[in-house]
């Protein structure tokens, strides 16, 4: 047993001086800078930034997906709602049975059920949600709802939030500094884009969909 152990350990020693070491692999390691191609430089920059627009793009398309169905969530609720009565009881009963469905999935409390079905009241087209509303993460939705009156102001937050990646802090502050009255800016034509790579809500995205704790 001493033996297999010894063994064991210089293996790990010997993988360790050849570089990055899993339980399941090796690496070697990495050359010096020194002696490498001219372009080298140039080459690993465009590849990090090939990378980091498509992981952006990634998580952005989860970000997409879950605010469009979140508003669908809640326009079921709100639908049967109106049809058929529905009260606050049979929400937390639709609570319960999908957090017990889906037990690795957060977002399903009795609360952001009733947000949802706020932000699909708040939003009844469809079309605006998917091409608008989705481009910026379902928290920042909340602040609005809470924080916000009228369809315009938050359209308008909405657009200074994708276009300049606020976290959802900064979106609260600049809410609470009246930031629309003081620059009366109106809504304008709005196209889809990436947010900025390095912007804090960029990071709280890539956070909300990589994280095992979410």
């Amino acid at each position: 047993m001493t033996k297999v152990k010894k063994v064991t350990a210089e293996a790990s020693v010997a993988r360790l001086s050849r570089g990055r070491t899993r339980n399941d692999a090796s690496f070697p390691a990495p050359p010096p800078y020194t002696g490498l191609p001219p372009g080298y430089a140039a080459l690993l920059g465009e590849i990090k930034q090939r990378i980091g627009t498509e992981r952006l793009k990634a998580v952005m398309a989860a970000n997409s997906a879950m605010v469009l169905l979140y508003w669908d969530i809640g326009n079921t609720i709100l639908e049967r709602q109106q049809q058929e009565g529905w009260g606050a009881k049979v929400i937390d009963r639709l609570s319960a049975d999908l957090r017990q469905a889906f037990p690795d999935m957060t977002g399903l409390s009795p609360r952001n059920l009733k947000y949802m079905r706020s932000f699909a009241a708040a939003w009844p087209d469809e079309a605006i949600v998917q091409e608008v509303l989705a481009q910026i993460p379902w928290y920042h939705h909340i602040a609005l709802m809470e924080k916000c009156e009228g369809p315009e102001k938050r359209l308008w937050y909405v657009q200074q939030s994708a276009a300049h990646g606020w976290s959802h802090n900064i979106l609260t502050l600049q809410i609470k500094s009246r930031l629309y009255e003081r620059q009366g800016k109106a809504v304008t034509n709005f196209s889809a884009t990436l947010p900025p790579a390095e912007s804090d809500m960029a990071a709280q995205i890539w956070r909300r969909f990589t994280s095992t704790s979410r």
